[in-house]
């Protein structure tokens, strides 16, 4: 069981924005993790998240650099949301 908290924030205009971007990246990396299950499924190979966790990494390098802005394990539970997100 995930368990999650709400809290209000009053962020000053940087911040704001620096959440603002790190949002738009998640948003960015699950649609990028949700095209490549998709497509696994349509060729009909298993994905498994071990598989998309080592995409992030070469995503990361080759595709879209700007995922190293933001933390890790951020990363990391939008891929745990994606692939458990649905049980």
């Amino acid at each position: 069981m995930m368990l999650s908290y709400k809290f209000r924030l009053y962020p000053n205009k940087s911040v704001e924005e620096k959440l603002e971007e790190s949002l738009e990246i998640a948003r960015w990396l699950y649609n990028r993790l949700l095209k490549e299950i998709s497509k696994a499924r349509k060729e009909g190979r298993k994905i498994t998240q071990k598989d998309t966790q080592a995409l992030i990494v070469r995503l990361k390098e080759e595709e879209n650099p700007a995922l190293k802005k933001v933390y890790s394990k951020a990363l990391q539970m939008v891929n745990y949301q994606l692939c458990y997100g649905a049980m």
